[in-house]
């Protein structure tokens, strides 16, 4: 049977991974060494991560030059048309190591955020100027003041329960952290009052009420460790219908929920490398990195630290885990600006401007980002959104006012790379077209959005680009694949296939079995006109001594699977 016809293809940098592996700076003869090894495996074209969140692309850059222009150079001197990749939505962070503990410094004129969870330091400085205009909350949601009178403890079913009030401690504090012993009065309270959950059930549920809390409205933080049971527990709830926090009036003060207390030696070890506190504004302040000096304070703070980003799961309290909750929710989505407000536009504008004038053939604008809030559905009623709802709270028209703005704001890109002319590129993530085939809540773009990816096909893009493949069984993906490159045909864009999620199937050594079988697919699809291996932090590395090299093994996948 005759192969077929060799398509191109495409290889993804994000250069702030590159550095963290490598440990150290590349300096402009690595950075030419990287794109020589890239054009070697036949790639035609180069996309490159960029964001202003890092230093790297300042005017006092920690790498000592025009990282963006020197890397633009390299990829055309070697053959390769040379795109950036910008993600309007990333805006700071949300990583577990990108939240600090509250106690840390609060250096002014240097662009952070400070938030339920601590204080996120990898911002880019609009977001930190301007946070009023990041995608908020619904209304509703706020919390209702008063002191914490009462914290109730929810079971999933009417069982009775095989512990008593001596084995539930709880402890609170005024920040992340720092829980101490609540030594104050406490009744307790055991009733059978019912709950909406899901699955739907007409039983009731059996609550605990730790009552009579004698608390300040500052007391904003709560642990609650259970004494763990011989055999299987049997408290068991989803995580979000387990704590409620009661004021005096009776209501339900909105919380959120944690299980997972953060390492703190985990935390240490990857922000005390120099490569990374030179990337972050925040930390290379003098009064932060005097701050991470001293080890000792440093981990101190972070006792009883919880990272706050739960996921839906059941969990068991009296299987000897300890479940914080923080009082109120996020009012806004930490890092990512809304488009409904031309300012917010405006500053992508200008990000894109930057990368142009450092010699871009293009911009390829991906809606995924690293901000992931917990109840993602809750986020898109900004005050201009409500407005033109007449502040009625309708998810159906939120999202189509949210997913207008976000289309103009692609049009204001394609206009203004096309003035230029440079091409526009659009990501479109699996998951706009299907749900998560590993029933996961943390979507990686705001979820009340109607994304136009069609319109953005057929009437902006001069391609697009599928992301997402690791989320979808192999016959959704290819259902997926089949409906973008249908519309990518009939517009007449050229179609790039982002390869499987980086480094689980992506990797220095081989064997790389997954990537194999997923080029042959891509391989033999009609519509597709090019692969994208994602990225080069995987499959590349920077030795002390020899410098920067390829992976072999990566050479010959190439060269069995797709050349």
């Amino acid at each position: 049977m005759e192969r077929e016809m060799a398509k191109d293809l495409c290889i993804t940098t994000d250069f702030a991974d590159d550095l963290l592996r490598a440990g150290r700076h590349f300096t402009k003869g690595d950075l030419d060494a990287m794109m020589a090894f890239c054009a070697s495996l036949g790639a035609t074209r180069h996309e490159w991560i960029f964001d202003t969140i890092w230093t790297l692309y300042d005017a006092d850059s920690p790498v000592g030059y025009d990282l963006l222009a020197v890397a633009c150079e390299a990829a055309h001197r070697h053959g390769m048309r040379f795109d950036v990749i910008y993600k309007p939505f990333e805006g700071g962070l949300e990583l577990a190591h990108a939240a600090l503990p509250h106690t840390m410094p609060r250096p002014a004129g240097v662009p952070f955020l400070e938030e339920q969870r601590g204080i996120l330091h990898a911002v880019r400085p609009f977001v930190a100027t301007h946070p009023e205009m990041r995608i908020a909350r619904r209304p509703e949601d706020a919390d209702p003041g008063g002191r914490v009178a009462a914290v109730r403890l929810v079971k999933n079913d009417d069982a009775a329960v095989s512990f008593g009030p001596d084995a539930l401690t709880l402890l609170t504090s005024r920040r992340n952290g720092g829980f101490k012993h609540y030594e104050g009065p406490v009744s307790y309270n055991e009733e059978l009052e019912w709950r909406p959950r899901y699955p739907y059930r007409d039983h009731p549920c059996r609550v605990l009420t730790l009552g009579g809390l004698d608390l300040a409205e500052a007391d904003r933080y709560f642990l609650i460790r259970c004494r763990k049971r011989e055999g299987p527990g049997g408290f068991v709830n989803a995580i979000e219908n387990l704590v409620e926090l009661v004021n005096e009036d009776g209501n339900v003060i909105p919380s959120t929920p944690s299980v997972r207390p953060a390492s703190a030696e985990g935390v240490y070890e990857r922000l005390s490398k120099t490569v990374r506190l030179e990337l972050s504004r925040y930390m290379r302040h003098p009064e932060v990195r005097a701050r991470l000096q001293d080890k000792e304070w440093f981990l101190a703070q972070w006792e009883g630290f919880h990272r706050f980003d739960a996921g839906w799961e059941e969990v068991c309290l009296d299987d000897g885990i300890e479940i914080a909750v923080a009082r109120g929710k996020p009012l806004h989505n930490a890092g990512s600006l809304h488009p409904i407000y031309p300012e917010a536009r405006q500053s992508w504008l200008e990000d894109i401007a930057f990368c142009v004038d450092r010699g871009v053939d293009g911009v390829n604008i991906r809606t995924a980002n690293h901000n992931r809030p917990y109840e993602p559905w809750a986020y898109g009623f900004n005050e201009p959104v409500l407005e033109r709802m007449k502040h009625r709270d309708n998810l159906g028209e939120a999202r189509s006012i949210n997913g207008d703005a976000y289309t103009q704001f692609l049009r204001e890109a394609a206009e203004l790379l096309h003035s230029k002319g440079k091409e526009l590129g659009v990501h479109v993530h699996g998951l706009m077209l299907r749900h998560d085939d590993r029933a996961a809540n943390n979507h990686p773009f705001p979820v009340n959005f109607e994304y136009q990816w069609e319109t953005w096909t057929r009437e902006l893009a001069d391609y697009v680009e599928f992301r997402g493949a690791s989320f979808l069984r192999p016959e959704n993906q290819r259902e997926v694949t089949d409906r973008i490159g249908f519309v990518a045909r009939e517009a007449g864009a050229p179609f790039i296939y982002q390869s499987m999620r980086d480094r689980f199937v992506v990797h220095f050594d081989g064997p790389h079995e997954a990537l194999a079988w997923e080029m042959e697919r891509v391989r033999r699809h009609p519509d597709v006109t090019a692969y994208n291996l994602y990225e080069t932090a995987n499959f590349s590395r920077m030795n002390p001594d020899t410098g920067f090299e390829g992976s072999p093994d990566i050479v010959e996948l190439v060269r069995n699977h797709w050349r």
